[in-house]
C-alpha cells in the first residue's frame, strides 16, 4: 500500500502537471482570477487567486502555491491546482445539491459528513449568532440579505466556485442540523475527491474564524495528544478524556478525505488537548484506552 505521504506527492506531482499543460491565459479566464506576466527572466509569471478570505500566489509554470509568503498545505495546493487546471467558468446556487448527491460521491460521503458538516452543527449548533459572525467574515451572503443562521449562506470559496450553508439550529426536541451545499454542475467539472476536500477546508476555516472572533483563548495553543486512523476509536478517546474531565477535540488531517484516504483505517485523525492537561491525559490513555 503507498504511504500517505507517497499519496500527497503523487497528487500534487498530478494536479502540477495537469496545470502545466494548460493556457494560463485561459485558465485565469474561466477561473476569475487575475495572471501577471513576468516582466524579467528573473520572475515567475503568477496567479492571484481569492480564496475564502485569503489571496493565493501560484506560481507560473513550476505550480508553487504560497498565502502571505508561506507555503500552502498539502490539501489548498491540489485543490487549487485543479481549479485553475478544470474551472469552465462561474458556477452558481440556483440549483444546490449537497454532496452525497454529486457524481461518484457515495464513497466519501460519509467521510464527508463527519469531517465538514458535524463539526460544523457541533460548534453552532447552539450559536446561530457565532454561526453568523463566522461566515460574514468569510465574505458569506444570505439569501434574501436576512443575516439568520436558518437561512442559505453563499460563500465564495474560490471566484468562480460558491459554496452554500445553512444551519439548523437545536430546538426543544429537533436536533441541530448543519448542511454544506455545491453548485449542481461542479460535479461535472471537478473531481468528486477535490470538492470533499473542500468541503472539509472550508469547514476547517469556518470554525477557525469563529474561534478567532469569539476570542476564546483558551483553545489557542492545543497539543497533539495522538493520533488515530478510525472515528469510532477517536470518539471513544474523546469521549473517555472528557469522562476524566480532560477537554478534548478530534482535528481531521486536511486531505483525509482525497485519494482514496476516506476509507477507516486511513484517515489521520489528531486528538488535541490543552497544555496543562497533556501528561494527565497521557496516563488516562494508557490505562483506559491503549492495550
Amino acid at each position: 500500500m503507498e504511504s500517505t505521504g507517497g499519496a500527497y506527492a503523487r497528487a500534487i506531482e498530478d494536479a502540477t502537471k495537469e496545470f502545466q499543460a494548460a493556457v494560463p491565459a485561459v485558465m485565469a479566464r474561466a477561473a476569475g482570477v487575475e495572471f501577471r506576466v513576468a516582466q524579467s527572466p528573473e520572475e515567475a509569471s503568477v496567479f492571484k487567486v481569492p480564496f475564502m478570505d485569503a489571496l493565493l500566489d501560484i506560481s507560473h509554470p513550476d505550480g508553487a502555491v504560497t498565502s502571505g509568503g508561506k507555503g500552502a498545505v498539502v490539501a489548498v495546493i491540489v485543490v487549487a491546482l485543479h481549479y485553475l487546471a478544470r474551472s469552465v467558468g462561474p458556477l452558481d446556487l440556483a440549483e444546490p445539491v449537497r454532496f452525497p448527491g454529486l457524481p461518484g460521491a457515495s464513497a466519501y460521503a460519509g467521510a464527508f459528513r463527519s469531517h465538514s458538516e458535524v463539526p460544523l452543527l457541533q460548534r453552532f449548533g447552539e450559536d446561530g449568532a457565532g454561526f453568523v459572525a463566522a461566515v460574514s467574515a468569510l465574505g458569506g451572503v444570505p439569501d434574501g440579505g436576512i443575516e439568520h443562521p436558518e437561512v442559505s449562506w453563499e460563500v465564495p470559496f474560490f471566484p468562480h466556485l460558491p459554496l452554500g450553508v445553512r444551519l439548523g439550529l437545536a430546538e426543544d426536541t429537533m436536533p441541530a442540523e448543519c448542511v454544506i451545499t455545491f453548485p449542481r454542475r461542479c460535479g461535472f467539472v471537478y473531481h468528486v475527491e477535490d470538492l470533499a476536500v473542500i468541503g472539509e477546508l472550508f469547514a476547517a476555516r469556518l470554525l477557525e474564524v469563529a474561534e478567532a472572533t469569539s476570542g476564546a483563548e483558551e483553545h489557542a495553543e492545543l497539543m497533539r495528544l495522538t493520533t488515530l486512523f478510525s472515528r469510532v476509536e477517536a470518539d471513544l478517546v474523546v469521549a473517555k478524556l472528557r469522562s476524566a474531565e480532560i477537554e478534548a477535540i478530534v482535528q481531521p488531517e486536511a486531505l483525509s478525505v482525497v485519494f482514496g484516504l476516506t476509507m477507516d483505517g486511513h484517515a489521520r485523525l489528531h486528538v488535541l488537548v490543552r497544555p496543562e492537561d497533556l501528561a494527565e491525559a497521557r496516563g488516562v490513555l494508557d490505562v483506559e484506552v491503549i492495550p
